[in-house]
């Protein structure tokens, strides 16, 4: 069996589906897919959109090419699926990852509410700070709406989420386990952007957010977090351009080559250990 994953690393839901893959040392393969209308990777090519019809990263494959399941031709087998949530949630269900996506009814329900509630709510970290910065000439009127939608989510992020953390009750992580689930995945990538890429001096203040600052060094300790986030990290400060810089488009082809390489390398070392 195959798994390819499409994507780049600069893609929070991209790096939320690689980060537990190489955690759990799923074999897979990379494919680039970049999000938007040009460009040889676009995901609004023919070609993406006959696999991957809703035109988004990630996106996933996996081939079974021993003909099973009945098929009596002998012809691979390929399923096809995008968005992170659903992604992670068949991963987990595949590889029997019931710390990351839970199959007790109950805890799995509060995976589930908090992964319905991120696309409109922290997302807007992204929507409000990320984007902005690198697609500079998009603009959009709804920026500042954002913003405040952002702050909102830190707040219930901080306040509900991560309070058990503080009270001491079971765990460290968003929903008070000791170990991270699909949910933690999800939330981190939206935060940590905003302090690798130095976004949070007007949002995330750390007297008012010790909750989110304490759950961000659980996640940092995670292996593999380096490797993940070498895009962000050669990205580096978008807070402003600062004079000599190169322009923001070779900054994020210099970015995701970075990523790309290091995550490739991290799977490398995934297949040396399995051959001791």
């Amino acid at each position: 069996p195959i798994t390819i994953i499409h994507g780049v690393p600069l893609s929070q839901p991209f790096r939320s589906v690689v980060w537990p893959c190489l955690i759990k040392n799923v074999k897979f393969r990379l494919e680039v897919a970049t999000p938007g209308a040009g460009g040889k990777y676009s995901t609004r090519k023919s070609e993406y959109l006959s696999s991957f019809p809703l035109g988004t990263i990630p996106s996933i494959e996996d081939i079974d090419d021993d003909g099973g399941d009945g098929n009596e031709s002998g012809c691979a087998k390929r399923f096809c699926l995008s968005e992170a949530p659903a992604i992670l949630a068949y991963l987990s269900a595949k590889n029997n990852w019931e710390d990351i996506y839970p199959t007790d009814i109950s805890s799995r329900a509060k995976v589930d509410e908090y992964l319905h509630w991120h696309h409109s709510n922290l997302r807007s970290v992204t929507k409000g700070y990320f984007r902005p910065r690198v697609f500079p000439h998009a603009h959009l009127s709804d920026d500042a709406v954002h913003k405040r939608e952002a702050a909102h989510a830190l707040k219930v992020l901080e306040r509900s989420y991560l309070h058990r953390c503080s009270t001491g009750a079971n765990g460290n992580f968003l929903l008070g386990t000791s170990h991270p689930t699909a949910a933690d995945f999800m939330a981190y990538e939206e935060v940590v952007q905003l302090r690798m890429c130095n976004l949070y001096a007007d949002v995330l203040d750390h007297s008012d957010y010790p909750n989110i600052y304490a759950w961000m060094a659980k996640m940092r300790s995670l292996p593999y977090h380096d490797e993940v986030h070498a895009a962000l990290e050669e990205l580096g400060d978008l807070n402003e351009n600062h004079v000599g810089s190169p322009p923001m488009r070779e900054r994020l082809a210099l970015a995701t080559k970075v990523g790309l390489r290091a995550l490739k390398a991290a799977m490398r070392q995934h297949e040396s250990i399995a051959r001791l």
